[in-house]
C-alpha cells in the first residue's frame, strides 16, 4: 500500500511539473519564428545571450523555469533564446546590438524592436517588461509625464528612450538620451558608446558634441574605426537628409560646399563621394554630371556591384541623351552577368525601352518574370504591370 502511494504521489509530481512549466524557447530559425508568430498572432521575446555570461545562467536556471514567468511568456509570446556568438545569433546581435548580457528584446512579427532591457531580472521584474512591451503606449503616456516633470531616474529615462525609439520619435529620442547621457557618460565606456550607435542620431545633440570632444577617450574603450565610422554615419546621414531627398532645391554651389566640410569633418573616401555626388545630381535632374560621376564610380569601384549599378540604375528615368542611354544599358548588362535576378533584368529591360529597342525590352522583361518565379521574391505583380507598360508603349 506505501509503495502505492508513493508510485501515485510521484506521478502526481510529474504530471504537476509537466503543467506548471516554465518559457517554452522556440528553436527555429528567424524566418520560421516570425511566420508562426504572425500565425499566432504573439509577439515575440528574445533572450540575448553568451555561454561565458553568469547572468545569463542564473536567468536560465531560476528565473526562466518558474511556471509564473512560463504562464505569461507562453500565452503572449513565441519566446526565443539567441546565442550572441553562433550561428544565426551572430547576425541577429548585429541588427539587435545587444548592449550587454543578456539583453531581452521584444519585437514584432516582423522583428521589429518594440522594446528591451538588459540585465538579469525576478520573475515579476521579467512580466512587468512584458507587461509595456505588449503595451508600451500607456508606459510611454506615463514616462512622457514625468518626463516632463523632470521625474525619471536613470533606469526610467533608458525605458522611456527604447519606447520612444520603438514609436519613431527620434527628435524626442535624442533629447531623452542627452539627459540619460549626464547621469552615466563618466565612464567614456564600450557600454556607453554602443548606446550611442543604438540611440543618437542629431549631431547637434550635446552627447554627440561630447564624443566629438573626447573621442581619443572612446576610441581606447570602442576603438577609433568603430568609433570613426560612427561619426561619419551621422554626419552623412544629416548631410542627406538635406541635399539628397527627392525635393531637395539645394543648389550646386551649396551642396559643393557643404560636401567640402563633411570631407573634413569626416574623412570620406573617393568611392563615398563618387556616391554623393551620384545622388545629388540625379535629384537635381543634372543628367551630364551625374553620367560623369556615375562613370567613374562604376569603373573604379562598382563594375563587381550589381547592388551598386542598380542604384545608378535608379536615375534612368532622367536620362534622354541616346549615348548616356546606351552606356547605361552596358552597367545594365553588367549587373545581369554578375546576377541574373529580377531586378536587375527589370533595369535592363527599362532602359532598352528607353532606347525604343522593343525586342530586347520584351526579351528581359520575360527574363525578369523568369527570375522572380525562380527566386520566388514575391515580385511578379510589379514585373506585370511594368510589362503591360511597355507593352503598351509599343501600342500607341
Amino acid at each position: 500500500m506505501k509503495i502505492y502511494i508513493l508510485m501515485v504521489a510521484l506521478t502526481l509530481g510529474s504530471v504537476a511539473t509537466l503543467l506548471a512549466q516554465g518559457i517554452e524557447f522556440n528553436h527555429g530559425t528567424w524566418a520560421e519564428i516570425k511566420a508562426q508568430a504572425k500565425k499566432e498572432n504573439k509577439l515575440i521575446f528574445l533572450d540575448f545571450y553568451t555561454v561565458w555570461c553568469a547572468p545569463c545562467r542564473k536567468m536560465a536556471r531560476e528565473v526562466f523555469p518558474l511556471p509564473e514567468a512560463g504562464d505569461f511568456y507562453n500565452k503572449h509570446f513565441i519566446n526565443v533564446k539567441v546565442d550572441a556568438e553562433k550561428g544565426e545569433g551572430i547576425t541577429l546581435a548585429k541588427e539587435y546590438r545587444p548592449s550587454g548580457y543578456p539583453t531581452l528584446v521584444f519585437t514584432d512579427t516582423d522583428g521589429k524592436q518594440l522594446y528591451r532591457t538588459t540585465g538579469a531580472e525576478s520573475a515579476q521584474e521579467l512580466i512587468k517588461h512584458a507587461e509595456v512591451a505588449l503595451n508600451p503606449q500607456k508606459d510611454y503616456d506615463l514616462l512622457k509625464e514625468k518626463y516632463a516633470k523632470n521625474e525619471l531616474g536613470k533606469d526610467d529615462l533608458y525605458r522611456f528612450m527604447v519606447i520612444a525609439k520603438a514609436k519613431d520619435q527620434n527628435n524626442e529620442v535624442n533629447d531623452i538620451f542627452d539627459r540619460y547621457f549626464d547621469l552615466v557618460h563618466q565612464e567614456n565606456s564600450k557600454e556607453i558608446f554602443v548606446l550611442m550607435e543604438d540611440f543618437l542620431s542629431s549631431s547637434s545633440s550635446s552627447s554627440f558634441k561630447y564624443l566629438l570632444a573626447y573621442r581619443n577617450n572612446f576610441y581606447r574603450t570602442a576603438g577609433k574605426k568603430q568609433v570613426d565610422d560612427y561619426i561619419k554615419k551621422i554626419l552623412k546621414q544629416e548631410f542627406s537628409s538635406k541635399f539628397l531627398h527627392y525635393n531637395s532645391k539645394e543648389s550646386e554651389q551649396n551642396y559643393l560646399a557643404a560636401k567640402a566640410v563633411l570631407e573634413s569633418k569626416a574623412n570620406l573616401t573617393e568611392k563615398e563621394k563618387l556616391q554623393l555626388d551620384v545622388s545629388y545630381y540625379q535629384q537635381a535632374r543634372d543628367e551630364n554630371n551625374f553620367i560623369k560621376a556615375a562613370d567613374l564610380l562604376v569603373k573604379k569601384y562598382a563594375y563587381r556591384d550589381d547592388e551598386e549599378i542598380s542604384m545608378i540604375l535608379g536615375g534612368s528615368y532622367m536620362v534622354k541623351n541616346r549615348n548616356h542611354l546606351l552606356m547605361l544599358k552596358k552597367w545594365a548588362e553588367i549587373a545581369v552577368a554578375i546576377r541574373g535576378n529580377s531586378l536587375n533584368y527589370l533595369g535592363l529591360a527599362m532602359i532598352c525601352d528607353q532606347l525604343m529597342d522593343k525586342e530586347n525590352a520584351l526579351k528581359n522583361i520575360e527574363f525578369c518574370m523568369e527570375a522572380s518565379k525562380r527566386d520566388d521574391d514575391g515580385k511578379a505583380g510589379m514585373i506585370e504591370q511594368f510589362k503591360q507598360r511597355i507593352e503598351q508603349h509599343y501600342k500607341n
